[in-house]
C-alpha cells in the first residue's frame, strides 16, 4: 500500500533505486515518482540524459516536473512505461525485501 509521502526512484542503476529499467538510455538515477494518491502522483525527471515525456493530447511533450495519474503514459530513456507498473513494480520488490 502506497502512504503519502512514498517516493519511488527509477532508474538503470540496481543499487540506488526502487525500479530498475534495463534500457541503457535511461540515466543511473532517471525519476521520481512522489504518490500523494493515485489521481496525483509527482513525477520529477532527476536530470536524466535523455529526458522524460508524457502523453498529452495527440503529443510527447518533454517534463522537468509533472502531475499525473496512474493511468498515463511516460517514455524515459526508450522504454515506455504507465505510471501504475512502476507502481506495481515497486509493490513487488518492496514485499520480496519485506517492507
Amino acid at each position: 500500500m502506497f502512504t503519502s509521502d512514498t517516493v519511488i526512484s527509477v532508474g538503470r542503476c540496481t543499487q540506488t533505486n526502487d525500479v530498475h529499467i534495463n534500457d541503457p538510455s535511461v540515466s543511473r538515477n532517471h525519476l521520481q515518482l512522489s504518490i500523494n494518491n493515485l489521481d496525483f502522483i509527482k513525477v520529477k525527471d532527476c536530470d536524466s540524459s535523455y529526458g522524460s515525456y508524457y502523453w498529452e493530447g495527440s503529443q510527447w511533450l518533454q517534463f522537468d516536473v509533472v502531475t499525473l495519474s496512474a493511468n498515463d503514459y511516460i517514455i524515459v530513456g526508450q522504454t515506455k512505461l504507465r505510471i501504475m507498473e512502476i507502481m506495481i513494480a515497486y509493490q513487488i520488490k518492496s514485499r520480496s525485501r519485506g517492507i
